[in-house]
């Protein structure tokens, strides 16, 4: 019996592969005990909950080195160090035989307390550019499985491509999909686009898209903007909806959304473009300029070369956005299709198991 100490947190975009990972993993009917490990931030814990897993949550808010000022920075480190003792002791009462990381600030801790204490590690980078956290277990020599077949700064050969697991999904009838939604709207008989911010919702990228929802041509078209607040729904169009523009409410099950859209508006989180490639629906990636070491424009790069992507960024014209958002909508009658998920998560375990001496049993 093995078993596996999953750490994940932060964001969907951490915590949503893990998930699919140990879904995965239960399903083979592997012979392995998991355990679930994450932060305090309240997303992280509804996230989880969603799956209905309690994961050891650790003293921990946020990186201590991404902290803005002296006052913050010394109650991240007071925090890193209570959570390092927290997952020290509990590292030896689970008894576990491996660590698996799926980055973000929370990785940090339980990289460190294993590399001491001698438990194997495996980190897996989502992201074509890899993390703070990733480059300090390479130094450390641990094994790095990443989601793209590209992980700067890192040379090939010095990590395994295994791509990012993915939820397990079975499309729907589109209308059927459509009432699960809940949107109070008949079911649209033109094209629908779906606009994913991520977790966190971007707020930027909805006020863009309302610049251009208007258009005279994108008015023949359906927008359909995932799980933004009243709040930012307010700021953005004054109560004044544009008869294309329809909201729905965050979703942890993503099956009846991408059920009915035909292309999307996204982010470059990885997470969320594994998803896309899986369903096979062309989309329009607007990177954010922010995220860590310029990763969701390294993802949108890979996403661009090997589906049906197109890249626009927030500094080039909003009329090369509709432009790119009528050509992805193009592709939709083409490219449509489910490929199979799984071997992502297969390649993952087979990693692990070699790493810690084991054969892999029971995958069928």
């Amino acid at each position: 019996m093995t078993r596996l100490c999953i750490v994940a947190g932060g964001t969907g975009g951490h915590i949503f592969p893990a998930l699919a990972f140990a879904e995965w993993l239960l399903a083979s009917e592997a012979d392995v005990t998991l355990s679930f490990v994450c932060g305090s931030r309240p997303l992280e814990q509804e996230i989880y909950a969603s799956r209905g897993i309690v994961p050891f949550c650790l003293p921990l808010s946020g990186s201590p080195f991404g902290a803005p000022g002296i006052g913050p920075r010394i109650v991240r480190w007071k925090e890193t160090l209570s959570s390092f003792l927290s997952f020290r002791t509990y590292l030896r009462k689970e008894e576990c035989d491996c660590c698996l990381l799926f980055g973000g600030y929370v990785s940090f801790v339980p990289l460190l307390a294993c590399h001491l204490a001698g438990v194997p590690v495996i980190v897996h980078e989502q992201n074509a550019a890899a993390g703070k956290v990733t480059r300090l277990a390479s130094r450390l020599k641990k094994k790095i499985a990443t989601g793209w077949s590209e992980c700067l700064p890192f040379t090939p050969g010095t990590f395994v491509p295994t791509g990012v697991p993915v939820r397990s999904f079975t499309a729907r009838d589109p209308r059927d999909a459509w009432l699960r939604l809940q949107t109070g709207r008949t079911f649209p008989e033109n094209n629908i686009i779906g606009v994913l911010g991520g977790s966190l919702m971007s707020e930027r990228l909805i006020q863009l898209l309302s610049c251009v929802v208007r258009d005279k041509v994108l008015q023949k078209h359906t927008f359909l903007l995932l799980g933004a607040s009243q709040q930012l729904q307010s700021v953005l169009f004054a109560g004044d909806y544009p008869e294309n523009v329809i909201f729905v409410e965050k979703q942890w099950d993503m099956t009846d959304f991408f059920s009915v859209i035909d292309g999307a508006v996204a982010r470059g989180g990885a997470s969320t473009l594994s998803e896309l490639m899986l369903w096979g629906i062309p989309a329009v990636i607007v990177p954010w300029k922010q995220a860590a070491d310029n990763h969701q424009q390294r993802n949108a790069e890979c996403f661009e070369k090997i589906a049906s992507g197109e890249i626009w960024r927030e500094d080039e014209p909003l009329e090369f956005l509709k432009e790119k958002i009528l050509r992805v909508l193009r592709k939709a009658q083409t490219v449509r299709k489910e490929f199979s998920e799984g071997d992502e998560s297969e390649r993952l375990w087979r990693l692990i198991s070699s790493s810690i001496g084991r054969e892999i049993t029971n995958l069928g």
